[in-house]
């Protein structure tokens, strides 16, 4: 299944990248609720719709390192994200929309409408603030 999807309007929930002969983009993106589907980016911007498909994210990201775990399957470092006002004391793996919307806020703090409250990312990599500037720029 090799769809073209020039312009998304499906919400971008993270990336990915398979290190093979050169590093390939992947985009997971949330088609519709419980709809989840990685793209693979090709060198002129054009997303192709990927067979892997889930009903979670987590799912999504499970089936992706067990497909393109041999390619170097990994995915972009976003930092970790807190919830607000009990922050956790270690955090978890913050996802690229929760990432860039933190980073978007004035505060950095954000309303995550998965977990029902305030949340907040920390050390998010280099990498990833690239990336959000050039997916935002």
């Amino acid at each position: 299944m090799t769809d073209k999807i020039e312009k998304n309007p499906s919400k971008l929930m993270h990336i990915a990248f398979i290190y093979e002969e050169m590093k390939r983009t992947l985009y997971l993106r949330r088609h519709e609720e419980y709809h989840y589907h990685w793209l693979e980016v090709n060198d002129q911007g054009i997303e192709i719709l990927t067979d892997v498909k889930a009903s979670n994210v987590e799912e999504a990201i499970r089936l992706a390192r067990r497909k393109w775990g041999l390619k170097g399957f990994r995915t972009l470092n976003c930092g970790f994200r807190y919830s607000l006002p009990e922050r956790d004391e270690h955090g978890i793996n913050a996802l690229y929309h929760q990432m860039a919307a933190s980073y978007a806020a004035s505060n950095g703090i954000y309303f995550d409408e998965e977990v029902g409250h305030n949340c907040i990312v920390h050390n998010a990599s280099l990498e990833a603030r690239a990336m959000a500037d050039l997916l935002e720029g």
